[in-house]
């Protein structure tokens, strides 16, 4: 059990990416004991916590009484929820069939039920929480954010339809208590949209292709790196506030500056819709995407909201929030690109060692950054 001497931080999702990273950082600061919530607590990834310190602790997000059991003597709680995990199992996707609906909807009924599951087990535990204490994973709503133009942009709506639309008006205690942290554009979706990112050429050259405006600012984050330290600088503010947790650039300056670092040739190219959807081999997914690309241009990514950035969080240059995003490629060996490897100066290959890192490490140098220094009132 937890040191009662400590804060307990329960983080749910503490196998994946934004919990694991989250988990991870508090385990360094021994003023907290964590508690790893996931379905399969004897994965390698729940292992691996419970070496690091954490207590590992069985919970399913459509089990409101394992959550609310999980969140005992919770302290602070982070929450995440997943839209992309029910969208592309295949059971879900027969489950979608057998209602009729598309898998877009099925996975957005999923995620807003089990963000409800999540604040309907909170909510009895508010007595317990720290001023901010219910740290939580979400995004812009693009129906309300758009005026009606987006009525399906379902993973975002999916949490932000929760969080904080449910809790604000059913759990105003716990409402008190809650920080948004809205998550930009992970640096690994060129992993999952290789085509879209470096598409290439005839000539040898490269594409990068999306529905977005090429000159609109848009958040990056790197999600295993920088979400633990964010997240973290984040819990000591005051509570009640909203943020955004990246990077902010535009694809043409991101393309730009790959080029510079690769010595590749690249070009943005403002595509439609239709054409991205065309061009990725899952229809659904490539519909999904791609509404979030135009969404990014028009009212933006953050939904045109005033969000607090790292800069607005003066923790943050102590913790630093941000040495991901120079550090991340350091470990990766390889970048995917579509199976085709980057032609360097001498005619030879270009690892993602030498790739992405760099690009970030120009990035950084560059300065894309939004800040203002006078949004938070202590």
């Amino acid at each position: 059990m937890a040191d009662v001497q400590k804060k307990l931080i329960v983080v749910l999702g503490a196998t994946g990416n934004q919990g694991g990273a989250v988990a991870r950082r508090f385990l360094q600061d021994p003023q907290y004991a964590v508690r790893g919530l996931t379905r399969n607590v004897s994965s390698p990834a729940a292992q691996a916590l419970r070496e690091l310190g954490a207590e590992v602790v069985a919970a399913e997000l459509d089990d409101v009484e394992s959550l609310k059991k999980a969140f005992k003597g919770a302290n602070l709680i982070f929450s995440v929820t997943q839209y992309w995990e029910p969208f592309f199992r295949p059971d879900c996707r027969a489950k979608a069939e057998e209602l009729g609906i598309t898998c877009r909807k099925y996975a957005y009924d999923v995620e807003v039920q089990q963000g409800k599951n999540i604040a309907d087990a909170a909510a009895t535990v508010v007595d317990t929480l720290v001023d901010n204490g219910f740290l939580v994973s979400t995004l812009s709503s693009a129906r309300k954010c758009s005026k009606g133009k987006f009525q399906d942009l379902y993973h975002f709506d999916s949490k932000a339809d929760v969080f904080p639309d449910y809790v604000v008006p059913k759990y105003p205690e716990l409402a008190a208590k809650m920080s948004c942290i809205h998550t930009g554009f992970f640096t690994t979706s060129h992993n999952i949209l290789p085509d879209s990112y470096f598409a290439k050429q005839s000539d040898g050259s490269f594409q990068m292709r999306f529905p977005c405006n090429p000159d609109k600012l848009v958040p990056q984050l790197d999600v295993n790196r920088d979400t633990g330290n964010f997240v973290y600088a984040v819990s000591q503010m005051p509570p009640g506030k909203a943020y955004m947790a990246g990077e902010y650039l535009s694809f043409r300056d991101w393309a730009a500056a790959w080029g510079r670092v690769t010595g590749a040739t690249i070009e943005y190219k403002e595509v439609t819709i239709d054409e991205m959807v065309a061009e990725t081999p899952d229809k659904a997914c490539g519909l999904e995407v791609a509404l979030m690309y135009s969404y990014s241009s028009d009212p933006g990514y953050d939904g045109g909201m005033e969000l607090l950035t790292a800069e607005d969080i003066q923790k943050v240059r102590t913790s630093p929030a941000f040495f991901g995003l120079q550090m991340w490629k350091k470990n990766t060996d390889q970048i995917n690109l579509g199976g085709h490897r980057l032609p360097d100066h001498d005619g030879g290959g270009i690892s993602g060692k030498a790739g992405l890192f760099q690009v970030f490490q120009q990035i950084k140098r560059e300065q894309y950054q939004v800040a203002s220094n006078d949004k938070i009132k202590q």
